[in-house]
């Protein structure tokens, strides 16, 4: 987190900003920012956020201010403790606090003699301003004692660098600001003798004496006192000339790297993160870490580049691919620092002495080959304070001050962008807006050197010929630029390099990985891996790049993946081994799907999607007909949650056309979950045969659980067709066929559907009575996803009736539990719902906002709108159709469909809120 004080009010998550747009919110985190770690009572925020004028509801007007900030920040920063609230910073997640310790080095350093030094810390910190200090708040009394005071630091911090420049004669290039600077503060003694000084070095003696004339009548008009003494000796020293007047500091040069040879794309980002990173005193060692060709270089020179001209002593890059022996790489940061060795000293003590009073960043890269001698890095960084180490190389350097950071491929419009640029100098002529560029684009993953590569194809091919030919990347991508290094001319030589860093055991483990596609979890590869699978091979694939790493998982890129295919352990035998790894893993999560870890176990189905489908696609070209149909049936829940209806009916239908004789159970289990999809995508007639047939199945094998599941989605697809009595009927055999089993889940989704058939009938008493039993079972066995439909259901029996607060309460609920679940199903019926309750009470475009992006939300999904849903979403259109006419009405559904998720759920949230 970045809190931002120097200018306009700011806090930055992620690089997103995230104080909230409402002035009273925004004041609130403000006051706690500025009282971060001590707990501010509620009297206290109170008086900030309503600046004294607090009405009677501010407590609990607060409190919904509160809930607002914790959903922004993350969890655990904002907490009570009495007497109020408390807001917890991380030491540099300040800009004030930044500020100030640059200043105080920035003072230290001048007082210290270097004033080249001094002149840098003092520029990086007033680098922080963007303003004055908590702009937006001038007028706020809770704020105006700490911007002034903060103020009056950044006017002494412009002072420190004027004196740093005038020590390192640079007295011309401040003069200009000088004069201005004091017009604008007239009683401002040290101002005032930085001009005089700089007009005297400038060979101006009369105007730095009337400078001191001026500032004495001030003095004496306004505050009624002479010029300190210090001010009056310096006017003695210009009328005598005094030698100690002239510049005394010599001035060295500092390194400078050039720019890259060609224009970066989709770094800027990364590049002003890293930039405030390797600023940041508290940096001594950074390693970019990644794949060849993903750009690490480029980015480090970039970034040599940018700060060698705000760093005393500039930037030094150092190549170290050239060097095979490590004991070389003390001699070649000498060389690059311009030294000469010495017989009285060894390359270790000459390079610590060079460096230890240098502000200076030392640029290694290409360290990979050399990792295990990185050791002299220590030394360097434990002798220079102000030396700051950034490396490049495809595995960490494992040294105790690094921070190993993985750098991404690009971003798609990032890689376009650069395709676009160097096919141009490729003198190739291609429509960079065309969907086979595009394709062409996603082959390449955002790989720069895969994209330099490819680039100069489209001088004789096509875009959709080379599509097609990048299914075998390897081959197509080749014939670099000839001054670049030799592993950087294919992607094959690139992934050779780093391939053969690796041990005979971590290639064999690398092929079977290329059975995975997407990511993959430690406990798969050790599944599937073989008997060279183990926790210490995956972790040395992922330190040489070949492999990245996230959050506990893994994954390879494609390009690297067809690499991997290509050896002999990609073989049959690891691919049985990953079907049935992910049949397992299935069966095990829809078991979870129905508990507390429900949320959890959907996000990891999620996240293996990619691998399901593969183990899948095997399982048929295999004819494994059993576990084909055991992965499909617990699939079914999944597939039906997260929205991929099409997809799961395939899946479904074909392993039920073909499944064995003798599994009537997981035929029935198949069939059931094909009705609930079916029932989503609108396909009434397949989903009451889907049901019907897994009813009777179950009927037959005496399975009485899959017998009220049967029933239970039978009563819900009857209504559909219009048989309101019929689904009656059936649910409340449901109901009590699913109290004699005594299972609590299943009983609350009968009544559940009970209600809903309640509701479309107009008995909304008993659709509530249906509902709460529903909800409070579901509740017990912490269901998420099941409790997000129970609450629904009964904030829309609330609105049906009017009871605009309790439905609104409950409906958003129900909405942020959906989207945590992401059912997005259920968080289309939300957001109809809160939109009639918003259009009764006169916010029509919103409402109109929230109807058109669930529209398009259901058309992403392929699922129709349920009876009782489509009826309350026409009655609400008509009420703002009334409202707005016809004309802005569409303009504001049209709005509503490209509305970004996050402002979707935005206004859903903010319906009941006050202004």
């Amino acid at each position: 987190m970045d809190v931002r004080l120097l200018g306009p009010f700011e806090v930055v998550v992620d690089g997103s900003p995230v104080a909230p747009s409402a002035r009273r919110p925004r004041a609130l985190l403000a006051a706690l920012v500025l009282r971060a770690g001590s707990p501010v009572s509620v009297d206290a925020l109170i008086e900030a956020v309503w600046d004294g004028d607090a009405p009677e509801s501010a407590p609990s007007l607060l409190r919904l201010y509160v809930s607002q900030l914790r959903r922004l920040l993350s969890p655990g920063r904002l907490v009570t403790r009495a007497p109020g609230y408390l807001l917890e910073l991380e030491d540099g997640e300040c800009d004030a606090a930044r500020f100030e310790q640059l200043l105080a080095e920035g003072r230290g350093a001048l007082e210290g003699g270097n004033a080249r030094l001094a002149r840098s810390l003092y520029g990086r910190a007033l680098d922080l301003w963007r303003g004055d200090a908590l702009a937006d708040f001038a007028t706020s009394e809770f704020a105006t004692d700490e911007a002034s005071r903060l103020d009056d630091l950044r006017l002494a911090c412009v002072e420190g660098r004027v004196e740093a420049d005038l020590r390192l004669g640079r007295h011309d290039d401040v003069l200009e600001d000088l004069e201005r600077l004091v017009a604008e503060h007239p009683l401002r003694e040290r101002l005032r003798g930085q001009l005089m000084l700089a007009l005297y070095r400038s060979g101006r003696q009369a105007d730095a004496l009337a400078c001191y004339r001026e500032g004495r009548a001030v003095l004496v008009d306004e505050l009624g006192i002479e010029p300190t003494a210090e001010l009056r000796e310096l006017e003695r020293r210009i009328l005598d000339h005094d030698p100690s007047l002239d510049v005394q500091q010599e001035t060295d040069e500092p390194f400078r790297v050039p720019p890259p040879q060609t224009a970066t794309f989709g770094r800027a980002s990364l590049l002003e993160r890293f930039e405030r990173e390797l600023l940041d005193p508290g940096t001594r060692l950074v390693t970019l870490v990644g794949p060849g060709g993903i750009g690490k270089t480029r980015i480090a020179v970039e970034l040599a580049h940018r700060l060698g001209g705000r760093l005393t002593d500039g930037a030094v890059l150092v190549h170290l691919a050239p060097l095979q022996d490590p004991s070389l790489l003390l001699p070649a940061i000498a060389r690059a620092l311009e030294l000469r060795e010495s017989g009285s000293a060894s390359w270790p003590e000459l390079v610590a002495h060079e460096l230890r009073g240098r502000e200076l960043l030392l640029v290694l890269d290409n360290f990979e080959h050399l990792v295990d001698g990185a050791a002299p890095v220590t030394g360097l960084i434990d002798a220079a304070p102000r030396l700051t180490v950034l490396a490049t190389s495809r595995r960490p350097l494992r040294l105790a001050a690094e921070r190993v950071v993985q750098v991404p491929p690009l971003e798609p419009d990032a890689a376009r962008e650069l395709l676009g640029a160097r096919t141009v100098a490729a003198s190739a002529a291609v429509d960079a807006e065309s969907d086979e560029f595009r394709g062409v684009c996603e082959r390449l993953e955002g790989l720069p050197l895969a994209i330099e590569l490819a680039a100069p194809w489209f001088r004789t091919l096509p875009p959709g010929e080379l599509l097609s030919l990048l299914d075998s990347r390897l081959d197509v991508l080749s014939g670099g630029p000839r001054d670049a290094p030799e592993r950087h001319r294919t992607m094959r030589s690139a992934i050779d390099w780093s391939f053969g860093l690796l041990d005979p055991a971590e290639q064999r483990l690398l092929g079977r990985l290329s059975i995975f596609h997407g990511d993959f979890t430690t406990d798969a590869v050790l599944d599937v891996g073989g008997p060279d699978a183990s926790a210490g091979r995956l972790d040395a694939l992922v330190s040489a790049s070949i492999v990245r790493s996230a959050s506990g998982r893994h994954r390879l890129l494609e390009v690297v993946r067809e690499y991997a295919e290509a050896l002999p352990s990609a073989d049959d035998e690891g691919r049985d081994a990953h079907a049935l790894h992910f049949v397992r893993l299935a069966e095990t999560a829809e078991a979870e799907l129905a508990g507390a870890e429900q949320s959890v176990w959907l996000e990891r189905l999620e996240r293996d999607h990619a691998n399901l489908r593969t183990a899948l696609d095997w399982l048929v070209a295999r004819g494994e007909r059993g576990l084909e149909l055991r992965l499909v049936a617990a699939l079914g829940r999944f597939w039906y949650m997260r929205g991929y209806l099409s997809e799961g009916l395939e899946r479904l239908q074909r392993a039920v056309g073909h499944a064995p004789p003798d599994d009537d159970a997981t035929v029935a289990k198949a069939l059931r979950s094909s009705s609930a999809l079916a029932l989503l995508r609108g396909d009434y007639p397949r989903a009451r045969e889907s049901a019907e047939r897994a009813l009777a199945m179950y009927r037959r094998l005496g399975d009485e659980t899959g017998v009220v599941r049967s029933l239970s989605n039978l009563g819900a697809i009857l209504p559909a067709l219009g048989e309101l009595d019929a689904a009656a009927a059936t649910l409340d055999e449901c109901v009590r066929a699913a109290e004699s089993l005594g299972d609590e889940r299943l009983i609350a989704l009968a009544c559940n559907n009970r209600g809903d058939v309640a509701l479309l009938q107009g008995d909304l008493e008993m659709a509530a009575a249906q509902f709460e039993r529903s909800l409070g079972l579901l509740r017990s066995i912490d269901d998420t996803a099941n409790v997000a439909r129970a609450l629904y259901n009964l904030g829309a029996v609330a609105a049906e009736q009017r009871r605009d607060d309790e439905a609104v309460a409950m409906l958003q609920e129900s909405l942020e539990l959906s989207a945590r679940v992401d059912d997005d199903e259920d968080v289309a019926w939300c957001l109809i719902a809160l939109a009639a309750v918003a259009a009764r009470r006169g916010d029509a475009v919103d409402a109109a906002s929230m109807l058109g992006f669930t529209t398009a939300l259901l058309e992403r999904l392929g699922a129709t709108t349920k009876t009782f849903e489509q009826r309350l979403f026409e009655q609400t259109r008509d009420r703002l159709r009334d409202a707005l006419g016809a004309a802005e009405l569409e303009v504001a559904l049209a709005a509503g469909a490209r509305l970004p998720r996050a402002d979707a759920f935005g206004l859903g949230l903010a319906v009941g809120s006050p202004s």
